[in-house]
Formats: structure tokens, C-alpha cells, sequence
């Protein structure tokens, strides 16, 4: 059986970290400081901050755009359901905003009701993008009048034509670093801030207890020196991937046009047939599937999520991922891409 998720840790890799434990400096320190600084500059940030865990990631982004008891935060129903758990810690108010087709993302033009804050969840590598029909080109999303969160977790090192690129949205840039992600730091998270916001991280950054340590952010460091070749390789991947399901009646997820150079954690699938005709079919042949919003907001939604929200309902319930990861060998990609051909 293909393996879904699998860091892209190589041996040499390792290196770092053995550096830092023959150092004997194991806790935040020197290491962690270069993680944040290399974070901020791939994603265009002033300064950065890192964490032990995603929530308290979350959390931090949260109160330095003055999250607080009633805050209204926008949120797409596919964003992971972690967001919604810290924003009860804090007593902010979600405010549900149904996803543009195009791209799978917050609608741009939906009404916030107030909210002084979004969060842009970049699903499967979308980047929150439209065509724009008379100039034949993309166009950048605007979200006027609030402050916006942009996860980057499954879209760091995407770009469009080297003009919008991941991290260009956010006032704040945030990024989990689990296993499953595309910068693996075998845990935590990291975040950038723009403009203004450098001056409140600064006065807020986490204590010892919080900050990610030297061990973890040796393997980010490394994640972030190979991005731009990772990425490329699991562009090819996708590329293979695509190419099969042209053969059928179904379509990949997000934003896709010439140009777009997309960074995603796995290959995500809108069907219009069963999900669980697909998962099945794919499993005789060793390979796994997943839906790709299992863990979002959507999956426990209290609500007829097709009512309240039809394009994110249905997005929830018909699109699956096949895994896609620099270490993938060449007769599993060659299957994969054989059974995304012949999906049912």
C-alpha cells in the first residue's frame, strides 16, 4: 500500500539536527531565530515567530489583528476545524463565507458582516486568484476592510507567472509544520507579519515554553533550502496526475491555469460520481485516498451545509486527495496516475 503522507526528510538532512544535539542546544535558540528569519523572507514577512503547536500558532495570529471576547472572524467551512476551536477559546464570533468555485477559497465578493478579520485558508495550494476574461490572465482577490490571516500550510512555494506568489494575501502568514505538511518540522508552526505588525510581535513573542525549538526548526531550515525543488517535483507529479484525469469527467481542485505554479500537499479531485466508489476502486489497486476536508469546519458542520453553504457542501462532500510527496517512487506514481485515469 502507497503510503499517503511522508515528510521529505532526506539523510543529509538530518544533519542539522545532529548539529544542534552535538551542540548541546536542543531548546529555542540560534537555530530557531535563522527558521523564522528564512520563513519571513520566502514569504514575503518583516519578521517572524515560531511555535511548538499550530493551535497556539493560530491563536497568536489571531490577537495580533485584536481577536477578542465577540470579534466577528471570517471563515471559510473548508478551513481545518482547529480554527474554529481556538476562536471559541477566545470568544470570537465565526462568520461563515461560502467559497468562489474558481479557486475553492473565501468569495472575495461575499459580505463579511462586519467581520474585522478573515481567515484565507490556501485548500490543496489554491491561491485566491481569478481569470479574468479580457485580459486572458489572472487577477488578484481583494478583501477590503478586513485583516487577513493566510494559512500557507498546503500552498508555500506556489506562485502565479512569479507575480502573486503564497504569503502575498496575509497581514499575517501562518504555516503548520506537521508531518502532513509541505515543511515538515515533525511539529509546530510558524508566522510572519507585515507592515506594522512587526512592532506588536515583538512585544508579544512566545516564552521558552512556547517558542519551537532549535531540534525542530534544524529540519525546517532545510524544508525551506529545498522548497523551490521539492515543489517542482511535486508539480510533475500533479502534472501526471492531470493529465490522467483529463481522461474522465472529473476535475482537480483550486485555481488551475497556464502559469500557475501550484505547491500542493496532495492531488485533490472534485468528483461528480460517489467518493465512496472511488476510495474503494482505488484501494484494489494499493492506492490511498482521502477526503480532502475530513478535518474542516464543513465535516461537522451543525446545519444543512448544502443549504447555508452549496458551493463549500458540495466541495466537502465530493472531493478526495491522492498523495503526492517528493519520495513517491516511479511505479506508484505511474499507478496512481493509472487509477486516476480509470476513476468510476
Amino acid at each position: 500500500m502507497i503510503q499517503f503522507f511522508k515528510p521529505t526528510i532526506r539523510r543529509k538532512d538530518m544533519d542539522g539536527v545532529l548539529r544542534t544535539l552535538v551542540d548541546e542546544k536542543i531548546g529555542p535558540g540560534e537555530r530557531a531565530s535563522l527558521f523564522m528569519h528564512e520563513f519571513a523572507q520566502s514569504t514575503g514577512c518583516r519578521s517572524a515567530a515560531a511555535y511548538r503547536t499550530y493551535p497556539e500558532c493560530i491563536e497568536s495570529a489571531l490577537l495580533l489583528l485584536g481577536a477578542c471576547e465577540g470579534a466577528k472572524v471570517a471563515i471559510s467551512p473548508l478551513a481545518p476545524k482547529i480554527y474554529l476551536t481556538v476562536m471559541n477559546k477566545l470568544g470570537c464570533i465565526p462568520v461563515y463565507v461560502d467559497v468562489d468555485p474558481e479557486n475553492g477559497l473565501v468569495n472575495s465578493s461575499a459580505d463579511f458582516q462586519g467581520a474585522s478579520i478573515l481567515v484565507l485558508y490556501d485548500n490543496c495550494g489554491s491561491l485566491a486568484l481569478k481569470y479574468n476574461s479580457e485580459t486572458t490572465f489572472a487577477e488578484r482577490c481583494v478583501f477590503e476592510n478586513v485583516s487577513v490571516i493566510e494559512d500557507v500550510s498546503q500552498s508555500i512555494g506556489g506562485s502565479y507567472m512569479q507575480e502573486f506568489k503564497a504569503g502575498d494575501w496575509g497581514n499575517v502568514v501562518v504555516c503548520s509544520c506537521e508531518d502532513e505538511d509541505i515543511v515538515s518540522c515533525a511539529g509546530g508552526a510558524v508566522l510572519g507579519v507585515k507592515g506594522d505588525l512587526i512592532y506588536t510581535l515583538r512585544s508579544s513573542r512566545p516564552s521558552s515554553y512556547s517558542e519551537m525549538t532549535d531540534m525542530n526548526a534544524a529540519l525546517g531550515s532545510v524544508q525551506l533550502a529545498n522548497l523551490a525543488e521539492d515543489s517542482s517535483v511535486r508539480r510533475k507529479i500533479s502534472e501526471l496526475y492531470r493529465e490522467s484525469l483529463m481522461r474522465t469527467s472529473h476535475k482537480q481542485f483550486g485555481f488551475m491555469m497556464a502559469d500557475f505554479e501550484g505547491s500542493a500537499q496532495s492531488f485533490a479531485v472534485f468528483l461528480n460520481s460517489k467518493p465512496g466508489d472511488t476510495v474503494a476502486f482505488a484501494k484494489k489497486y494499493g492506492v490511498p485516498v482521502q477526503m480532502t476536508f475530513g478535518g474542516s469546519i464543513a465535516a461537522s458542520y451543525d446545519g444543512d451545509i448544502f443549504s447555508d453553504f452549496p458551493v463549500a457542501g458540495a466541495m466537502c462532500s465530493r472531493t478526495v486527495s491522492f498523495p503526492v510527496y517528493p519520495f513517491l517512487k516511479k511505479d506508484e506514481t505511474e499507478m496512481t496516475a493509472k487509477v486516476i485515469a480509470h476513476l468510476p
